[in-house]
């Protein structure tokens, strides 16, 4: 009888939606191995796996997706990009039976890797090492500040970290010179600090009359387009200087929320910009358009 009351039958519609959808995601995830190879590409990020943990996995999981695994060579030619080189990269790509496009493209992406540490060394100094056990590379740290919401949640967009060290001034300035040394206030410093060590204003050659379209006009009734955007940009003066980040090659979505999500935690408009914007799909075919001469650096000119 409960069941029958028009009250409750809208809801029970609802949850049983709810349910389904539930139910085909979980099969999903059960039936293409997501959880066991979700573990494994966060494992590789932040160094908890490595070589030998792919290879397992590849050997006992043959039913895997052409997608994930492509997905999974792509995170390791990132991460060890020296293990595509000669015979090594081809005995990798028969074992995950990529084809000679996907392959291309694992191939580009080891090639846009930076240097490993290993490498480095070597290129600039003779250096003793006496751990003997293997230590298998991270290429990212753990964010122990954050609550996790579930336990495939430990990536995050790099971006996240940048401009959080941005802001509080601590980002390196050997990867990322200033063309002009900030002001003491850039950095997010509080009022008072900013107005004892106070920049010289600079002195701007046009009229300071306001043109006539920037001046307000029209209604303020808290609805019309005028009166939304006056209350929008008198919002942005109370935060501290805006952010603009830039990315040469393309931009995903979940950036996008990253500096959404940045503009409100460190109370300062984070704003991208980018060449374009890319989906999964999108990125792997420019990987795969990618030629030797366009990924060198030996004539690039800034």
């Amino acid at each position: 009888m409960v069941q029958a009351l028009p009250q409750y039958s809208e809801q029970i519609e609802k949850l049983s939606l709810h349910v389904e959808i539930a139910g085909k995601i979980n099969r999903i995830i059960t039936e293409q191995g997501l959880k066991e190879l979700g573990q494994l590409e966060q494992d590789l990020v932040f160094g908890d796996a490595g070589m030998k943990d792919v290879i397992k996995f590849l050997t006992t999981n043959e039913a895997v997706s052409h997608e994930n695994k492509l997905r999974l060579m792509m995170i390791l030619a990132a991460i060890y990009p020296e293990k595509f080189e000669g015979e090594k990269g081809l005995s990798l790509m028969k074992l995950a039976k990529l084809s000679t496009e996907d392959a291309n493209a694992v191939n580009n992406m080891s090639l846009l890797a930076p240097l490993s540490e290993s490498k480095k060394g070597s290129a600039s100094s003779f250096s003793l090492k006496f751990d003997i056990h293997k230590k298998k590379r991270a290429a990212r740290k753990d964010r122990c500040s954050e609550q996790e919401t579930w336990q495939l949640s430990r990536f995050y967009p790099i971006i996240e970290e940048l401009v959080e060290k941005l802001s509080l001034g601590e980002l390196s300035k050997d990867d990322y010179p200033c063309m002009n040394d900030p002001s003491p206030s850039f950095h997010g410093s509080s009022p008072a600090a900013a107005s004892i060590h106070e920049a010289p204003v600079a002195h701007s050659m046009r009229s300071r009359r306001t043109p006539t379209w920037a001046r307000p006009r029209g209604s303020d009734d808290g609805y019309s387009s005028d009166s939304v955007l006056r209350h929008t940009s008198s919002d942005l003066k109370k935060r501290g200087k805006r952010i603009f980040v830039f990315i040469a090659g393309g931009a995903t979505r979940s950036e996008l929320r990253v500096c959404h999500k940045l503009t409100g935690k460190l109370n300062r408009e984070v704003v991208l910009g980018s060449t374009s914007i890319d989906d999964p799909q999108q990125f792997i075919t420019k990987l795969k358009q990618l030629t030797p001469s366009e990924i060198s650096l030996d004539d690039l000119q800034i």
